[in-house]
Formats: C-alpha cells, sequence, structure tokens
C-alpha cells in the first residue's frame, strides 16, 4: 500500500472514530463543533498514518491498550451512570489535559532527560495568567506571555544542563520548588475569575470588567469545551491535546527531528560522533516540555474558575512520568511513539473514576499509582532484555 492509500485509509478510520464520539455524545454539527471534528479526526489519521508498525511499538502499545480495555470494563460494571454522556466527557477532557503534560514529559524522557517542575510550573503559569489578567490583560495576550515564559523558562533548564553540565534531575528538582515558591509569593491566597473581575471593575470600571469577562467565557470555550454555565459541553482539551500529539508524530516519525530525538536518547556521545548538535535539541525539547506544562496552568485557570498555588499542579509531574512510561517511553530513553504517549495518558484519567464508582477509598490512588509506574518500568526492562536477545 503507497503512502497515500495509507493515509486516506487513516482518514477513514479517524473519521469513523471520531464520528462514533459524536453520536455517542449526541454532539451537534453547528458553531464550533464542525472545527473540532475535521480537526480531530485529522489529527487521530496522522497518528494513525505515523505510527510504525514494528515487534517492538506493538509490544509497548499493546500492553497499555489491554490496561485500558481491562479498565473500561470494570468502570462499566461497577455502575450504569459510568457511561453517562457527563462522565465520558469528563473523563475525555481530563484526558486531554493530563496528556499536554504528558507529551512534553516523554518528548524529554524519550531524549534521555526528565522534568521534576512540571506541576510547579503548571501552578505558577495559572497564578501569573490570573495576575496579568487582574492588570488589564487581555485574557488570550495573557495566555501568550504565560507560554513565552514557560519556553524561556524551559530554555534555562536547557541550557543549565548542556552547558554547565548539571543534571536535569537536580535542575528541574530546584526549580520544582522555585517555581512553587514564587507562585506562593506573588499570590498568596486563591485567585480566581471572580477576583480578578473585581479587581478591573476597580481600576477600569464595569466596561473593561464585561470585556474581560466575554473574552475570558469565548476563550474558554474553544479552549476546554465549557459553555458560560461552566458546563461541560464537549471535550476540546482532547481535540487540543490530539492536535499537539499528531505534530508530535510527524516530528518523532516523519522528520530528521525525531531521528535525532531518538539517537540522544539512545547513544548522546553516538549522536554527537554523528555529527548531531546535540545540545540544541536538548535545550529545544527542554523547552517544548515547559511550554506544554504553562499551557496547562493557563488551562487550569480557565476551567476550574480559580487556582490556589499551594496545591494547584501538584503531583502533575509524577501523573505525567507514569503516564509516558505506561505508554511505552523507555525511561533509560530512545524509545517511545506519540501513538503510545496518547493511550498512556487515558490511563489515570479512567483510574480516578473507577475508584469512584467501585467506591475504593480515595487514600488508595497514591499507592495505587506507584504500583502502576512499577509494572510499567518492570514491563518496559522485560521488553529491553528480550530486544537484545533477538537482536
Amino acid at each position: 500500500m503507497n503512502e497515500k492509500a495509507k493515509f486516506a485509509a487513516c482518514l477513514a478510520a479517524g473519521v469513523a472514530v471520531t464520528g462514533g464520539v459524536w453520536t455517542a455524545a449526541a454532539l451537534p454539527f453547528s458553531g464550533p463543533y464542525p472545527a473540532w471534528f475535521v480537526v480531530g479526526a485529522l489529527a487521530l489519521a496522522v497518528l494513525a498514518h505515523t505510527f510504525e508498525v514494528s515487534r517492538r511499538n506493538l509490544q509497548r502499545t499493546a500492553g497499555v491498550v489491554l490496561l485500558l480495555v481491562g479498565l473500561f470494563i470494570v468502570l462499566g460494571r461497577s455502575s450504569d451512570a459510568a457511561f453517562a454522556r457527563g462522565s465520558v466527557l469528563s473523563i475525555l477532557n481530563r484526558h486531554g489535559e493530563l496528556g499536554i503534560v504528558t507529551l512534553g514529559a516523554g518528548l524529554l524522557i524519550l531524549t534521555g532527560g526528565i522534568d521534576l517542575s512540571v506541576g510547579s510550573l503548571v501552578a505558577l503559569s495559572a497564578v501569573s495568567f490570573g495576575l496579568l489578567a487582574e492588570r488589564g490583560v487581555p485574557p488570550a495576550a495573557a495566555a501568550a506571555v504565560v507560554l513565552f515564559g514557560g519556553v524561556i523558562l524551559g530554555i534555562g533548564h536547557g541550557l543549565l544542563v548542556t552547558q554547565l553540565g548539571l543534571q536535569a534531575f537536580l535542575v528541574t528538582l530546584c526549580g520544582m520548588f522555585i517555581y512553587r515558591g514564587v507562585a506562593r509569593s506573588i499570590q498568596p491566597g486563591q485567585i480566581g475569575r471572580g477576583s480578578v473581575k473585581n479587581e478591573l471593575e476597580k481600576t477600569v470600571g464595569e466596561y473593561g470588567s464585561a470585556a474581560f469577562e466575554s473574552q475570558f467565557l469565548d476563550l474558554r470555550y474553544w479552549l476546554t469545551g465549557q459553555n458560560a454555565d461552566e458546563r461541560l459541553v464537549f471535550p476540546a482539551l482532547l481535540v487540543l491535546f490530539l492536535l499537539l500529539a499528531a505534530i508530535a508524530a510527524v516530528f518523532l516519525h516523519r522528520s530528521s527531528f525525531g531521528r535525532y530525538w531518538y539517537a540522544i536518547g539512545h547513544n548522546e556521545q553516538a549522536a554527537k560522533y554523528a555529527g548531531v548538535t546535540v545540545w540544541k535539541h536538548k535545550v529545544a525539547v527542554f523547552a517544548i516540555c515547559s511550554g506544554l506544562a504553562a499551557l496547562a496552568g493557563v488551562i487550569r485557570f480557565l476551567s476550574a474558575g480559580s487556582v490556589t498555588p499551594s496545591v494547584e499542579g501538584d503531583s502533575y509531574e509524577l501523573y505525567a512520568i507514569t503516564a509516558a512510561v505506561l505508554g511505552g517511553v523507555s525511561l533509560r530513553g530512545g524509545e517511545g511513539t506519540a501513538v503510545g504517549l496518547v493511550c498512556g495518558a487515558l490511563v489515570l484519567p479512567v483510574v480516578k473514576p473507577v475508584m469512584n464508582f467501585t467506591k475504593c477509598p480515595s487514600e488508595w490512588e497514591p499507592w495505587l499509582i506507584g504500583l502502576i509506574l512499577l509494572a510499567g518500568a518492570i514491563v518496559d526492562e522485560t521488553i529491553r532484555r528480550r530486544g537484545k536477545r533477538v537482536g
């Protein structure tokens, strides 16, 4: 099958899957919905088309797929309300939100790095977005500034690692404490849409407050799928995540950048000898990871309506690393796929409702996540050893 025919088949499958979700969720084809449909279908088609069918990739992806099937079976048998429209939309949107930080963390792990500052950067970005809005910056412009700031911080991480020779673990661990501390310093308490409106009324009057409200609701609707009543009507975050994952898939599997990233993760010294400018690529991936964390912070403010710097984004870095490992990204670097990251990011959003509907104590969640990560690491090592024997 040639490339055009393969992509046509993948596009047909993407349209079929997206159409099935559309029908199951009883979504209309008016307003922004057609645009979301097209983006979702194209993103799925690109992900399928770029996925390299090999024994190793199938082994790494099969495990998380089987885990998801088992979780969905348990979820379906736990309650009749488990697959109600609201519950499904919530799972899918949570999948998109966690998937955005998982994508950044996964790309970084693939190149042999790690970022422990993701959760704290989410908190700092969410608080910064709110503070910028309080000072009259339009929500879209505030989001752009926050994203730019996240990218700059990521570049800083990469330069410290590549130019000073510091360990990524140490650099991002310091970042984890610094960013959380800065967030709590510049905003000791909660900040939200209501407090921003009140502050704007004092400084620019009711007209400025009303303008912020309108722009805020529009941005929230397009990015998160929540309407003016704060009701989730569409999993827009999932579509956004799939779009970002499709872009990452093209870079990973259809460009020289991806080949360089795999080479760096597999053997950085060999990549240098092969003429790859390793430090530039590592800095770029650090920037992508932090930029996506900043985007997640903006999304948290938009979807939650208010954020508390001391707890916002708590443990996000651990969730992202767990999801990436479950999706087949090797903790040693050099292995992983975009499709695997999409699948891995769905596990934890399903675990939570499974626990709720089966009435498991919330205290169980940390050790369940720990066991899941341990299982993923064991599977990763098992596949690596089998691959060496076969090779």
